[in-house]
């Protein structure tokens, strides 16, 4: 309906699997992803306004009318079973377009076209049925359908009033059919939702099962060197860079204490290093993140400490930033982002290009 996949297409439908794969219950998080991608789910009238068959408001109400068990106006059969190549469903104009371009709508006029090819002025039909009706208007034809199949205009949300199946109430007839298809399209859509749903995180032995995404990445430390076996301070470098990664695309977790291939390695060796506080090391990590990426970031990390097979794991959640995040790098300002499994820097003109596409 919101066209969530039209853009950023493997980008989202990665980040939207791996958050499934994340939680036991995902629902009201995959809602508010579209939330902060359209500002609402909520369908308005005015939505429907100019929208013709190729937008994707046509196939939802195409769905809408099917749940709502409409059937053809001339033979009755229901419109949500297939019938063969004689029946299939048309797009019926409910004004016909050569009686509104008669009446005051030019057809070379563009806007003029939209509004008479609107979606409010569609029904759907079987092909015969849409070739029988043809050029009548609705004042004449409505009533029979009424007689013939009663409710059968009810289930394709045709406003009941017979003053507006008449030519020249016609946008009082879109007016009126919009505002029935938003109300009918938003309660079918809340139908959908059983009850309101608690967040359940998947537990910290899940996620290690599970391979790394555009939403999870392991870590083995935050600044201990399991080669050299000794200090590396630059290896602070890599969290943040994924911990901004994830404040730029759709958010994720970050598990430090566990390597590449699943092992839990632990936190022994950065905690030895901090005199043994876990306390510690969450103040260290905050503290990377206001210094390098900045303080207004911290309200969307959350750290906690997990006990996994006689070891401790940190884990970081990381919600999307509200606005670009960038980390104070060797060459000034890096922006950094998630593709696939991996944190990717981009340059000047990408950044520019990502955040107009992602942000307001």
């Amino acid at each position: 309906m919101w066209a969530r996949y039209t853009a950023q297409t493997d980008q989202r439908l990665e980040h939207d699997v791996s958050l499934i794969l994340r939680e036991e219950s995902p629902w009201n998080t995959l809602r508010e992803q579209i939330i902060d991608q359209r500002g609402r789910i909520e369908v308005k009238p005015s939505d429907f306004e100019g929208r013709g068959a190729q937008h994707p408001f046509y196939r939802v109400v195409h769905v809408l009318a099917k749940a709502h068990g409409a059937v053809d106006w001339l033979n009755g059969l229901p419109l949500s079973k297939p019938y063969g190549p004689s029946y299939q469903i048309h797009n019926h104009h409910i004004f016909p377009q050569s009686v509104l371009y008669k009446n005051g709508y030019d057809p070379d006029n563009h806007l003029h076209r939209k509004v008479v090819n609107e979606i409010a002025n569609i029904a759907f039909l079987t092909s015969s049925t849409n070739i029988w009706f043809s050029d009548q208007l609705p004042e004449d034809y409505f009533p029979k359908i009424e007689q013939l199949y009663p409710g059968a205009l009810v289930k394709q949300f045709v406003p009941m009033d017979p003053d507006l199946w008449k030519v020249e109430r016609y946008p009082d007839f879109l007016e009126a059919r919009r505002e029935l298809m938003a109300r009918k399209l938003n309660g079918f859509m809340s139908s959908l939702i059983a009850e309101p749903e608690e967040k359940r995180e998947r537990s910290t032995e899940d996620l290690i099962r599970m391979e790394e995404s555009a939403t999870l990445e392991f870590k083995s430390t935050l600044q201990w060197d399991m080669v050299q076996n000794q200090q590396a301070k630059h290896l602070r470098q890599s969290v943040i860079k994924t911990v901004a990664a994830f404040l730029n695309s759709e958010g994720g977790t970050l598990l430090i204490g566990v390597d590449d291939d699943k092992v839990v390695v632990g936190l022994d060796q950065d905690l030895k290093l901090l005199g043994g506080s876990l306390d510690r090391f969450g103040q260290l990590l905050n503290s990377l993140v206001a210094d390098n990426i900045g303080s207004r970031y911290a309200r969307l990390i959350r750290l906690r400490a997990e006990g996994v097979n006689g070891k401790q794991v940190c884990v970081v959640d990381v919600n999307k930033a509200p606005e670009p995040a960038f980390v104070n790098g060797s060459r000034g300002k890096e922006f950094y982002v998630r593709f696939g499994n991996t944190t990717r820097a981009l340059d000047a003109e990408e950044t520019v290009r990502y955040i107009e596409d992602n942000w307001d």
